[in-house]
């Protein structure tokens, strides 16, 4: 998969990361949106204290559901 990560404070690297392992009782999702906090600022200037680097930015984000066998979950 293809995502932007904050490589080094100050620096935004496209890269491909390898797809996340489907396991019993997890769900893979599709980011569809995806919105850029105080946080995500926060981490790209660098100036998050707990943060570690390579870090994909932004946790506010709007998904579908692709392939689950999750209680309570389906997808679409």
């Amino acid at each position: 998969m293809r995502v932007i990560q904050c490589t080094t404070p100050g620096t935004l690297d496209y890269v491909e990361r390898t797809l996340p392992v489907f396991e019993k009782g997890k769900t893979i999702l599709r980011i569809r949106r995806i919105g850029v906090c105080g946080t995500d600022l926060h981490a790209f200037e660098g100036t998050q204290p707990y943060f570690n680097y390579p870090r994909v930015l932004g946790h506010e984000l709007a998904a579908e559901i692709v392939e689950t066998n999750a209680q309570g979950f389906s997808e679409g």
